[in-house]
């Protein structure tokens, strides 16, 4: 399960200019409560919006009341690894082979920090599609310290949706604090429009 947390989080997504939508919301985490979110601000698409990046947050939303994981963990009894090599900036690759074919597992690769081993990006296709409509999707996750905790700070994919062709979303997050503390983040930059 994640830290206690608060997040502004930016969600944009979609299959062509006609329908592509975003959406800001506060989200939040707190043991025995669970994973909350509010929707502050939003535009496009409404199909977009209410199916996709309001559906990824309620998934989210799901899969932590169930006690469940929001991506595979890097074991043994999901993954085969091969060493990689640097990269040219200088984080070691781990190559990912899924043991199975499984939801949340990509074939792809992590990106450590050579000295600590703290993963800093997992990216990769997922070896299974999360549906009848979605196909051949390309995952990244990048991850980042906050508050003392290595938490995700972006999400992207790209994938072929049934009769609309490829689509693209992204999740951004700005965490304001971690574990009751602020983060440093200022509310100003939360909450700013860069549209």
């Amino acid at each position: 399960m994640p830290p206690t947390y608060r997040a502004m989080r930016r969600l944009e997504g979609g299959a062509g200019e006609d329908r592509h939508g975003w959406l800001e919301a506060w989200t939040e985490y707190r043991p025995g409560r669970g994973f909350t979110f509010e929707v502050i601000r939003e535009g496009g698409s409404e199909y977009i919006r209410n199916k996709v990046l309001r559906g990824m947050l309620e998934g989210e939303q799901g899969l932590i009341a169930n006690g469940k994981r929001l991506r595979a963990s890097l074991e043994s009894k999901n993954y085969f690894f091969e060493d990689g090599g640097m990269t040219d900036g200088g984080l070691q690759r781990i190559l990912l082979k899924p043991a199975k074919k499984s939801e949340g597992l990509v074939a792809g690769s992590v990106l450590l920090e050579p000295d600590t081993g703290v993963v800093t990006r997992i990216q990769g296709r997922l070896v299974k599609s999360p549906s009848f409509w979605l196909r051949d999707v390309d995952v990244s996750w990048k991850f980042a310290h906050v508050g003392g905790h290595v938490v995700p700070v972006e999400m992207t994919s790209t994938g072929r949706v049934r009769m609309f062709g490829r689509s693209s979303f992204k999740m951004s997050y700005e965490y304001i604090s971690i574990d009751g503390r602020p983060t440093g983040a200022s509310l100003a930059a939360a909450l700013r429009d860069d549209r």
